[in-house]
């Protein structure tokens, strides 16, 4: 009996040993701590030749996975949560980003937009984030000419810092957010073919410092940046983005008839966001 009891002995840690996935280096086996396992270090018991066991520990961002019973996959989700067993490459957890990145393309009244942005994911559960956008649009208004109907090309770059506010659907796999941004904006006017000639026929019946400010070639303003959608998961760390998006303008001593468009600027945006992804 006392040497059948030996022989289990050493046989049963044999078969609870764990496998220890390490990147780009050689796996390692053991029987690992979880409960001691809670801060950056993985620890675990190693067999040696004399059949005792020794305690060591592998730095937590050297491992890239633990085969534990079973052949379970367990994965490390943050200090919370601790080892976890992984769920295959379904998108079931809520990804985790540390920069995101976006570039887009947008159609709205009287012309199109283009627009590039960067954020930076601020709280614990990536909800928040916080960053910059700068954006390009070109539109072709009209206004009322004094005698006619006129259209004029406006071209304008903006940008600014933005936020936004994102929550995750497990089920549609997909993010929905809300930006928001208010920044600086550089706006310029070209009134068309015969521009000069027109002020000179105007100045008869407009004062010219009257006419300078209705007709002004450029102009720095403030402008808001709204932004309304949607991003899905293409693969690890890329997105389709599609969104409402709205442009709102604040000018200083000119009329709100000569925003860049005849109506309220708003469309539809399509696009992509990219960004690692945190295991």
């Amino acid at each position: 009996m006392l040497f059948f009891g030996c022989v289990l002995l050493g046989v049963l840690p044999c078969k609870s040993q764990d496998v220890i996935v390490l990147h780009k280096e050689n796996k390692l086996t053991g029987r690992v701590l979880w409960e001691k396992s809670k801060g950056d270090s993985l620890f675990y018991r190693s067999a040696v030749s004399s059949g005792d066991s020794l305690l060591l520990f592998v730095p937590r961002r050297r491992v890239e996975y633990v085969l534990s019973d079973g052949d379970r996959r367990m994965l490390y989700r943050g200090k919370t949560r601790g080892w976890q067993p992984w769920r295959g490459r379904t998108f079931n957890e809520v990804p985790q980003h540390r920069m995101l990145y976006a570039a887009s393309w947008s159609t709205i009244f009287d012309g199109w937009s283009i627009d590039a942005s960067a954020m930076r994911m601020m709280n614990r559960n990536n909800r928040i984030g916080v960053g910059a956008f700068v954006r390009y649009f070109s539109t072709n208004p009209s206004r009322d000419d004094y005698v006619r109907i006129s259209t004029y090309d406006h071209r304008a770059v903006a940008f600014g810092p933005q936020t936004e506010i994102r929550g995750y659907s497990r089920r549609l796999k997909t993010f929905f957010y809300v930006d928001f941004g208010l920044g600086g904006c550089y706006h310029h006017f070209k009134w068309g073919d015969g521009y000069d000639a027109k002020l000179e026929w105007l100045e008869t019946y407009v004062k010219r410092e009257e006419l300078e400010n209705q007709y002004p070639t450029s102009r720095w303003a403030y402008q808001f940046n709204y932004r309304l959608g949607a991003y899905v998961r293409l693969t690890r760390g890329l997105y389709a983005d599609v969104a409402f998006t709205v442009i709102g303008h604040i000018f200083t001593r000119i009329p709100q008839k000569y925003i860049s468009s005849d109506q309220f600027p708003f469309g539809f945006s399509v696009g992509l966001r990219f960004g690692r992804e945190r295991r």
